[in-house]
Formats: structure tokens, C-alpha cells, sequence
């Protein structure tokens, strides 16, 4: 049964207009709804001072431009997508006050924070729909340090494709080992604007193409077929309409990438410069690693930087097949080098770069148990012959078998992909470390809070320490796939 206090976070127009007029809310929402754009990166929300922080946000219909005379429905936080940046300190109590100006229920879910399990956003689990009209308060302590994000959950198939999410940033209490002369945060989407050519899926997921036999028995199975999402963004925007990166030269520049579409794994790459990968999911690396490219699965996030040492304009792009020309393009250009032609790599590939390669696997397979921890298998399938069915241990949510926990216990999770396509799994309310990869063990444990599982029988083992007691949602983060069924329940008591 809902408690007096849990009812009080919600708050109809009339009783929210009442409390703003004695308080001076009011003003605050109405100057935050004014925020727009800053190049590069979503507008900001900021306010900085210490003890509580104190951020509203206003969901509302807009028509949006993702590039010129390509104009769509949207749905925004503040009239803006990406909606606008949050930016606090690890440890901040933070709190958010939701106005549902939409014309159907939503909620919002606090990507890779450990928030408390009321505040986690997931309808019908940890908190009833914000109706039309309503205003909702979340309120958490900022933590874990790193790029997060946040979006809806509700209906993600419909109001996360159409703009519901903004980065979410919690600077660290200690000083970050590498400084930098200036960040951007760059959120890559997917849209079914209805406007071109759709852009290929890519199923293959992260940790590797397929190609030859795969790739063919991908197709007869179903696992290739052809959506409808015919427009790339970054920050909102399809190029030409993207916003430069500037930069001067000698600068070390953070990139921090988000995947916010609802398909499609992106395989970034700058021409002309080498990325560092040092985060993955906000989680540090051991050492940074160099490379060409970096994938990421929906939901998975990657900061990285470069040294801005080639004067001139360059093109960062997606190797995938047809991103480029969707529009997934944003140009780095360097103080006084303006008027250059833009520099872009000359071809498309389907092999990303791959980061986890770099940090080296074991020849050693990861042993089943190493003993003292609840083990879990956790087959995936589903989506045979373009079916939208999709499973784990051959049912679909609320019919999975939830794992049943206690806050200590050590826990290991195996899971397997038997379906066509890949899977990104998104566990709520703690972060994990990636063991394993397709039988092999990793030489250096990743943290991260989303995991991409290949197709055709690839593997992951993940294993975290249940910290966070409540009902947590761990599910695949393709829209399509968790209303399908592939969700099930970490119950934490």
C-alpha cells in the first residue's frame, strides 16, 4: 500500500501552482524552460552551491528540426533534445521536480545511479505513472561518480525514441587523475523521421561484426530485418545541422559519449586523431587504452579524449554502414582553421575497434563458480523469424523467474545469447564487473552497468555484491526487446 510520504510526491497542477507561489518554484521552472543549446552539448542545468541541488524539468509535446526541412513530433525535457544537462558533485543530494506536461503518463529513471529503489522511475515496480497534468519529486544522493544519463520508462519503444533523455554528470569528490582544457557530451540517437532510406540494424552488437556464414544465417533466421530508423543524430541534431566542436590546438578535449538510441550500436571514430578510452559507463579504466574507434550498444557510455595536435577540420563519425550519411557527423574544428574543407575517413567498415581487446583477455576460460557466490544462468532468445517474442529461460517478463537475493550476497550471472540479435543488458540500482567475454576471461575486470551480449550463442559472465536493497529492473535496453519480454527482477532484501 502507497504511504502518506510516497503520496506526496505527486502533486496536481492546482496543488503544485499553490505550493510555487509561496515558495518562488514557479520562477525557477519558468527560467529553466527558456535554457537552450550550447554547442557541442546539451544546455545546462547548474546549480552549484552546495547542499541541496534543486532541478526542475517540464516533459512536453514540441515539433523538433533534426536537420533543415526535416522537422518531427517530439517529446523533450525543457523544449530541448537532448533535454538539459544535469552537472553535480558525487554525493549531492539531488532533487528533481517533474511536471508532466505530456498527454499521457511517464516517468523518469536515473541511468546507472544508485538511487533508492522508489526513485528508480520503473512504473508499476518502484513507482506509479506521473499522469498528464501531475508533478512528480525525485530526490537521491548523486552516486556513482561519472557520465550517467537520464530518460523515461515509460513506453520507451515511443517516448525515448522521441527525445526523452539528457546526460546526467557527477563530478568526483577527488580530483580526476587527467585534466582537460574543455568536454563536450555528445548523445547519439536513432530516428524513424519517415524521411529517407532506412539505416541498416546492426545486430552484431559491440564485441564484433559478423560477416560470411554469420552474417547469412542472421538473415535466414530473421535477425537482419530492416527498421525504420532513417535518421542519425548527435546532440539532436542530423548533420548538416550539428553543432562544431571547437577546439584549440594543444588542447587534451573529453569527449563523453552516450548511446540514447533505441537500435543501434554507434562505432565513433575521429579522423586525423587516436581516442583514449578512460571510462567506460562512468566507471574508470585501469589505464587508458588507444584506439581507432569505440562501439557502443544502446544505453552504454564512453568517455574518451584526444589531443588536439592536426590543425585543420575533421569529421567524427560512425564506421557503421549508412551512419554518415544519416547524419551521424559533427566536425572538430580548430581556432583558425574555420574556412577548411572538412577531413573525414574514406570508408565505412562493419569491424569495430574493439577497447576490451586491448585490455587484453585470458586464453583462460573463467571457471563456472569460484565458489561462495549465488550463481545464476540466464539464457536469452527470442525474435526467430522476425518474431517480437523475446525471453530468458524461455519466458517472458512478469513471468521470469526473478533472482532472489539478500543485500551481501556476492553474485554471479552467466548469460548466454541463443537469438539473432544482440543484447544490450541494462541492470537498475548497481553497477557490475564484465568477468567474461564469450568464454574467455578478461585480464582486467570492467565495471560498467550495461552489457552487450552478442548474438549466436555469445557470452558474458558479469558479477556484482547486491548493496542496494529493492525490486531492480534487468532487462535489455532495445525498446522492442524489453516490451517483448526480455526483463526480469534483482530482488535485493
Amino acid at each position: 500500500m502507497e504511504t502518506e510520504k510516497e503520496k506526496q510526491r505527486y502533486f496536481s497542477r492546482r496543488e503544485f501552482l499553490r505550493i510555487s507561489g509561496q515558495t518562488g518554484l514557479g520562477a525557477v521552472m519558468l527560467s529553466l524552460g527558456e535554457s537552450v543549446l550550447a554547442p557541442g552539448r546539451a544546455g545546462a542545468i547548474d546549480n552549484r552551491g552546495g547542499g541541496l541541488r534543486e532541478f526542475h524539468l517540464e516533459a512536453r509535446e514540441i515539433m523538433w528540426e533534426l536537420a533543415p526541412g526535416k522537422r518531427i513530433k517530439a517529446m523533450a525535457y525543457n523544449g530541448q533534445v537532448p533535454g538539459p544537462e544535469i552537472r553535480v558533485r558525487e554525493g549531492d543530494k539531488v532533487r528533481v521536480v517533474l511536471k508532466n506536461s505530456l498527454s499521457e503518463p511517464t516517468t523518469i529513471h536515473w541511468h546507472g545511479v544508485d538511487v533508492p529503489n522508489p526513485m528508480d522511475g520503473v512504473p508499476g515496480i518502484t513507482q506509479k505513472p506521473v499522469q498528464p497534468g501531475e508533478i512528480f519529486i525525485y530526490e537521491f544522493n548523486a552516486r556513482p561518480a561519472g557520465t550517467r544519463w537520464y530518460h523515461t520508462h515509460f513506453q520507451e519503444h515511443k517516448q525515448l525514441d522521441l527525445g526523452l533523455y539528457a546526460p546526467l554528470i557527477i563530478e568526483p569528490t577527488q580530483p580526476d587523475p587527467f585534466s582537460f582544457d574543455r568536454e563536450y557530451s555528445l548523445l547519439l540517437d536513432d530516428w524513424a523521421a519517415g524521411s529517407g532510406r532506412p539505416v541498416p540494424s546492426t545486430h552484431e552488437g559491440t564485441a564484433g561484426a559478423r560477416g560470411g556464414m554469420g552474417h547469412m544465417m542472421g538473415d535466414m533466421m530473421g535477425g537482419d530485418h530492416t527498421h525504420a530508423y532513417d535518421t542519425m543524430t548527435i546532440n539532436g541534431k542530423a548533420h548538416p545541422a550539428t553543432q562544431p566542436l571547437k577546439v584549440r590546438k594543444g588542447e587534451r578535449v573529453r569527449l563523453r559519449f552516450i548511446n540514447a538510441s533505441a537500435e543501434h550500436t554507434h562505432v565513433v571514430q575521429l579522423a586525423g586523431h587516436k581516442l583514449h578510452v578512460i571510462y567506460t559507463d562512468g566507471n574508470p579504466l585501469v589505464q587508458p587504452v588507444e584506439v581507432d574507434a569505440v562501439p557502443l550498444a544502446p544505453s552504454e557510455r564512453c568517455d574518451a579524449f584526444f589531443y588536439a595536435k592536426n590543425a585543420g577540420v575533421w569529421s567524427l563519425t560512425c564506421r557503421q554502414p549508412g551512419h554518415s550519411g544519416a547524419g551521424e557527423e559533427v566536425h572538430v574544428v580548430y581556432e583558425g582553421r574555420e574556412g577548411d574543407r572538412p577531413v573525414g575517413l574514406q570508408t565505412e567498415s562493419r569491424e569495430p575497434t574493439l577497447w576490451h581487446n586491448a585490455l587484453g583477455r585470458g586464453r583462460d576460460v573463467l571457471p563456472r563458480s569460484m565458489g561462495g557466490e549465488r550463481s545464476f544462468d540466464l539464457i536469452l532468445s527470442g525474435g526467430m523469424m522476425g518474431s517480437d517474442i523475446w525471453t530468458i529461460n524461455g519466458k517472458r517478463y512478469p513471468d521470469t523467474d526473478p533472482l532472489r537475493l539478500r543485500k551481501g550476497d556476492r553474485v554471479r550471472v552467466r548469460l548466454t545469447n541463443q537469438s539473432p540479435e544482440a543484447h544490450p543488458m541494462h541492470l537498475h540500482g548497481q553497477s557490475f564487473k564484465v568477468l567474461a567475454i564469450n568464454g574467455s576471461r578478461l585480464s582486467t575486470p570492467i565495471v560498467k552497468d550495461t552489457v552487450d551480449v552478442e548474438p549466436h550463442m555469445g557470452s558474458v559472465v558479469v558479477e556484482f555484491t547486491a548493496h542496494n536493497p529493492g525490486d531492480w529492473f534487468f532487462h535489455c535496453h532495445k525498446p522492442m526487446h524489453m516490451e517483448g519480454g526480455m526483463i526480469t527482477l534483482a530482488k535485493i532484501v
